[in-house]
């Protein structure tokens, strides 16, 4: 399938981050330097800028409203949390001197929930175990925390947040030495964490946007596999065609109806998969960002792998009926070349039936349940 850009914008500046309240008014954060963020509209204007106190930022996380921007910068050894005026509400520094590579002791992720009333955040504790914090945005102290045991040593930690808003996914990451995923549910009292069996070895889960299933890779990239929610009953996998390639999945996922999804390969190839019988369905080229060989987007390499591959970078769900997509301009002139192409496509051409998600949150109240919490 050939789809036109509906909106394209070239960045001089690095892509940062999407803000995944989908809802929301204010969804990008892009850095144009090490220290500065800013935060545009779903038009690419620009419309709060972030002077940061540190450099080397790991994550960034919006408020819902746009109003807040919280930083882990200094590889993970400061937190800090400011204001659209630039006013710094909350700042935390960990008393043992920033690393290289990596903090044994550092920030790892944080979360700002929908309601704008709690603000999740985890730190690792020696390379053995993670604090999970949760905070009041009014005061910032926390209000409770959970220590689990690091699974492999040495992981990296990261929130995926269920569409209800009251689930969280926590996927602790190590390369080689496995991936695990976790739910973690608030009661207000204390935080529940519950390690999930079936998703030793994947990807992050992407969940479909009412919350009612969600997809994973394994660790080859080679097999996607499809889940309900919260029971994680097996409802498909779909197998890489291709033994002989080296190319495979990518993580980035969205759901473009109830039984299609858009995936991306590690070459920058989108494919559009069939839900119901688990295969590729159709590939998806953007129209000024076809496919092109290898040699061509690369010519400064030596011995690249002949095939196809785009410019593409990743893409996020950006509302109910667009997607955005990020791209390296290629070739281009100076290897270390930060900027960007923004783009927006979709509508009905490409989206289809999708359920949206119930306030009710049916099945948050189901993993609650299972919990033994009324």
């Amino acid at each position: 399938m050939l789809i036109l850009p509906k909106h394209e914008k070239q960045i001089d500046w690095s892509f940062s981050y999407i803000n995944q309240h989908t809802d929301s008014e204010w969804t990008i954060a892009t850095s144009c330097d090490r220290k500065k963020v800013t935060l545009v509209d779903r038009n690419f204007s620009p419309q709060y800028e972030y002077q940061l106190p540190d450099d080397a930022i790991r994550c960034l996380a919006i408020s819902p409203k746009g109003d807040l921007l919280a930083a882990i910068m200094a590889n993970g050894n400061h937190l800090a949390i400011m204001t659209a005026e630039n006013q710094l509400v909350f700042e935390q520094q960990l008393p043992n001197p920033p690393v290289k590579y990596y903090n044994e002791n550092g920030f790892q992720d944080c979360w700002f929930d929908a309601d704008g009333l709690r603000f999740w955040c985890m730190k690792l504790i020696e390379a053995q175990e993670v604090e999970i914090q949760i905070r009041d945005t009014n005061s910032w102290q926390i209000q409770r925390k959970l220590l689990l045991k690091d699974p492999f040593g040495w992981s990296s930690f990261s929130f995926h947040p269920h569409p209800e808003n009251q689930i969280l996914a926590l996927w602790a990451a190590a390369g080689q030495d496995g991936q695990q995923v976790y739910w973690l549910y608030d009661d207000g009292i204390k935080i529940h964490a519950v390690e999930v069996a079936c998703l030793a070895d994947t990807s992050p889960p992407v969940f479909h946007p009412a919350g009612s299933e969600f997809l994973v890779l394994d660790d080859s990239e080679r097999e996607l596999s499809r889940f309900s929610f919260p029971d994680c009953n097996l409802l498909g996998q779909c197998k890489w065609p291709w033994p002989d390639s080296d190319d495979g999945f990518g993580y980035c996922i969205c759901y473009l109806s109830d039984n299609r999804i858009l995936i991306n390969t590690n070459e920058g190839i989108m494919y559009q998969i069939d839900l119901e019988k688990m295969e590729i369905s159709d590939e998806l080229i953007l129209s000024g960002h076809e496919p092109r060989p290898s040699e061509e987007l690369y010519p400064n390499l030596k011995d690249v792998e002949e095939g196809l591959c785009s410019d593409l970078d990743c893409f996020y769900r950006f509302d109910s009926d667009r997607i955005l997509s990020v791209h390296s301009q290629l070739p281009s002139q100076k290897p270390d070349s930060k900027q960007k192409t923004l783009v927006i496509f979709g509508g009905k051409e490409l989206f289809g039936s999708l359920t949206k998600v119930q306030q009710s949150a049916p099945y948050s109240k189901l993993f609650i349940q299972s919990l033994g919490i009324s």
